[in-house]
């Protein structure tokens, strides 16, 4: 990213540890940030974390309607001219869902995950290419990764739900009339959350490899965020600028080493998709 421009950059999902993580960093750096909210919590999060008063001129926070589907389209067409001046738009919206068997799941509660984690997307995604017909440059990050592409046991709400984000995302990048539009998901490998704190309070003995695994690369959380965001800059400029539709991982891929060649090769390519290679 061009450090001497700075950008608007619009963000859900800023209470998350990966929403607001990105938030302050790039609040820092001297760029215009947009915060959506569902709820008064939420609000308080972020008034409790962010300097308003003295960044008044760099953050506008604005409350949207997250569970009815009119009122959720109404604030996106509401706030339309904030979605026409953003350049980046991150979306680190997600709920962890039931931790057990598939078998033993509520469905309601697995229809909700999959409305938190996939549907939410569908709408905002259908709702904003209406309004962005002419937008000139946008670069769109979604995050996926909690078994997406290998098994997890007992987190079949969730796995599924972030499957369909990553087919989700090569979709829109491959559809979208407007080609300035990009879209890219991240694998952003472990970060201690309120998802990781969640899992260490489970009590099922089936979780004792999983929390092995996390307590073992929770000493990477900070290091993965970093990363996030200097994939994101990497994608925003002009050498990641042809790349869209892409399942990448922040913590493994190191995409922002990568020379030339393999860039171009590598847009136009079905590598870091979900199509199955034949041999």
């Amino acid at each position: 990213m061009d450090t001497k421009k700075k950008i608007s950059i619009t963000i859900f999902g800023s209470t998350s540890k990966i929403g607001s993580s990105l938030a302050k960093k790039y609040l820092d750096d001297g760029n215009n940030i947009n915060l959506f909210y569902r709820n008064n919590n939420n609000k308080t999060f972020i008034k409790k974390n962010f300097d308003l008063k003295k960044n008044k001129k760099k953050i506008k926070i604005i409350k949207y309607n997250f569970f009815n589907q009119k009122q959720f389209e109404l604030s996106i067409i509401k706030n339309k001219n904030i979605f026409r001046e953003t350049d980046l738009l991150i979306v680190a919206i997600a709920e962890q869902g039931q931790i057990k068997n598939f078998f033993r799941q509520n469905i309601k509660k697995f229809m909700k995950t999959f409305y938190v984690n996939f549907f939410f997307y569908v709408l905002l995604f259908r709702c904003l290419h209406k309004i962005l017909k002419n937008k000139k440059k946008m670069l769109i990050i979604l995050f996926s990764g909690g078994g997406s592409t290998s098994f997890r046991e007992n987190f079949s709400a969730y796995s599924l739900t972030k499957v369909c984000l990553v087919k989700l995302t090569e979709i829109m990048s491959q559809e979208v009339k407007n080609k300035n539009i990009r879209f890219n998901i991240l694998s952003p490998g472990i970060i201690k959350s309120n998802m990781t704190n969640k899992i260490f309070k489970q009590k099922n003995n089936v979780l004792k490899q999983e929390i092995n695994k996390i307590n073992k690369n929770l000493k990477f959380s900070e290091n993965n965020i970093i990363k996030i965001y200097k994939t994101i800059n990497f994608l925003y400029s002009k050498k990641g600028s042809k790349i869209s539709g892409k399942l990448i991982s922040s913590a493994w891929d190191n995409i922002i080493t990568k020379k030339d060649t393999y860039i171009r090769k590598l847009s136009k390519s079905d590598k870091f998709t979900l199509r199955r290679k034949e041999y």
